[in-house]
């Protein structure tokens, strides 16, 4: 089955094709292209693309179009930060409608970030820092929310330490600030991707 992998970024979306064969192979390499809109943002902690909504549509289908030339996806996988909202969600997959793309299954990044039974996920948007315990074990999700502008190792480690008291988990991170490198293991958009199949 063909799928356009789309995981919006601080004010762009990264965005791959790929053919994924008997359920759960990918076939080929994953080629990631980088969107950004063409209208600056005006709002400082909005992305770009939730800004003058009603101009967005047009880039956006146009980018597809040259990008997946001859290739038609039977389902787009939009991959959510974690702090999103059920409107912002609800946006975005509107969006996407309104590019052509009707089938939209989407998954918080914090849960595509390893496929082990249990870790601390600590990502990132234009807004906040958000960490995860994710637990197979448990149908409760533990989330701290920290605004960006305090978001430093310091009050990061603090907020792994309240989800994860032993330190026992690893601790996996994703789209967050230069100054957060040594919190814990940074994962690509690659292992969002193969790890989102394996839930289809």
């Amino acid at each position: 089955m063909k799928y356009l992998f789309v995981c919006p970024m601080q004010d762009t979306f990264r965005i791959s094709a790929a053919d994924v064969k008997g359920g759960r192979e990918l076939y080929g390499t994953l080629r990631f292209q980088t969107y950004t809109p063409p209208q600056m943002p005006l709002l400082p902690y909005v992305p770009a693309y939730f800004q003058q909504m009603q101009e967005q549509p047009k880039p956006l289908r146009q980018f597809f179009r040259e990008y997946i030339r001859g290739f038609l996806p039977k389902q787009c996988l939009l991959v959510l930060h974690d702090d999103a909202t059920d409107l912002e969600a609800g946006a975005l997959s509107d969006l996407l409608a309104a590019c052509g793309i009707k089938d939209v299954p989407m998954e918080y990044r914090a849960f595509l970030l390893s496929s082990e039974p249990a870790y601390v996920a600590v990502t990132g948007s234009k807004r906040a820092v958000t960490v995860t315990r994710i637990s197979a074990d448990s149908d409760e999700t533990e989330r701290i929310f920290i605004p960006l502008n305090e978001a430093v190792p310091e009050t990061v480690s603090e907020a792994v330490g309240e989800l994860d008291p032993d330190g026992r988990l690893p601790v996996y991170t994703f789209g967050v600030p230069e100054r957060l490198a040594s919190v814990g293991e940074e994962i690509f958009e690659p292992e969002l991707f193969r790890n989102f199949i394996r839930i289809l």
